[in-house]
């Protein structure tokens, strides 16, 4: 079909040239024959060559037959749907999915729209290409206390191409920039006051994504787009609240580490604790190991004994005899010597 349209392009710009050249031709042949017959008037007089004005009107007439049937020819891209406009009935029911249609010429044309997943966008954006963040106003809304507070949204939408008849005929053009900035910006502005910015920044972030992505969803449905995804990507807090905030994330930093702190230090008094049981069983321990070594010599010594006394007794005896022995000898020696 594309291969028709541009063919019948060419071929309609074909005769159209042709009828010029040829008109062209024809009046230069006339010019030269005047020109050389005034330069020239002793030659005898030739006949005037004739303009052929019918041959190039009817070719530049016929030329726009195929040019005509050309512009009837629309090709809609991938990704794109259209939807048909006519001069005389305004927007035609229907949609023109990607590929080639034939439209009355001079009668209808094309709105091309696309279908493809859009992005609309609050608050700086991520770029993967330069590595940095292009800046876009964050959505501004105000919470229940009457603070400011910056929403980065995303919603990720796409037009029904079903409803891309009723787009064209009802909604303001285009849709992505005068109707889905307006309803979700009002979304958000009609949701957020009834939380706090404590709420809205931590507690019921969840909630409150869920309960704008209802409603964005509902809304837009209804006008014929199809709402796959809202994202909260970051929050925004007024100046003096996000001091406030950090002054208090301070503090609980410094009870955390205070908490910590004490906790080493019942730990140290805990290891104490242990070491001094230690220490006074070990001595406990240590005393009653002397003191077994005590009862241990004294009964060694007692038994010794009891095998000493007899060997005294009997050196005793030994001994006494001895001097009986010797003092006998004695008195014998004395009374022998007499």
């Amino acid at each position: 079909m594309i291969f028709i349209k541009y063919l019948l392009q060419w071929g309609g710009i074909a005769m159209l040239v042709a009828a010029v050249a040829l008109l062209a031709y024809d009046l230069y042949l006339y010019f030269q024959a005047s020109r050389k017959k005034e330069t020239d008037p002793a030659t005898p007089a030739l006949p005037m060559p004739a303009i052929r004005w019918r041959v190039p009107a009817s070719l530049f007439a016929l030329a726009w037959v195929p040019i005509l049937l050309a512009t009837g020819i629309v090709v809609v891209p991938s990704g794109t749907a259209g939807v048909r406009v006519s001069q005389t009935s305004g927007t035609l029911p229907g949609t023109l999915y990607p590929g080639a249609h034939f439209l009355t010429p001079l009668a209808e044309n094309v709105v091309l729209f696309d279908t493809r997943d859009q992005l609309f966008t609050t608050g700086a954006i991520e770029s993967a290409k330069a590595d940095a963040k292009q800046a876009v106003e964050p959505l501004r809304v105000q919470a229940k206390e009457g603070l400011p507070v910056g929403l980065s949204i995303t919603v990720r939408y796409r037009l029904d191409s079903k409803h891309l008849d009723y787009i064209q005929a009802n909604l303001p053009q285009p849709v992505e920039k005068e109707l889905v900035p307006a309803i979700v910006a009002s979304a958000w502005r009609e949701l957020v006051p009834n939380y706090t910015v404590r709420e809205v920044f931590a507690t019921k972030r969840e909630e409150i994504r869920k309960k704008a992505a209802d409603v964005i969803t509902q809304k837009l449905a209804a006008d014929g787009i199809v709402v796959k995804e809202v994202m909260l990507r970051d929050i925004q807090l007024p100046p003096e609240y996000a001091q406030g905030l950090q002054n208090l994330l301070l503090k609980e930093q410094q009870n955390d580490q205070m908490a910590v702190q004490t906790e080493i230090q019942e730990k140290q008094v805990r290891i104490s604790e242990l070491e001094a049981e230690a220490t006074k069983a070990q001595q406990v321990k240590q005393a009653e190991g002397e003191a077994q070594v005590r009862v241990l010599q004294a009964k060694a010594e007692s038994d010794a004994m009891q095998y000493t006394l007899p060997l005294k007794q009997k050196q005793i005896e030994q001994t006494k005899l001895e001097a009986e022995a010797h003092k006998e000898m004695t008195v014998q020696n004395a009374e022998a010597q007499a």
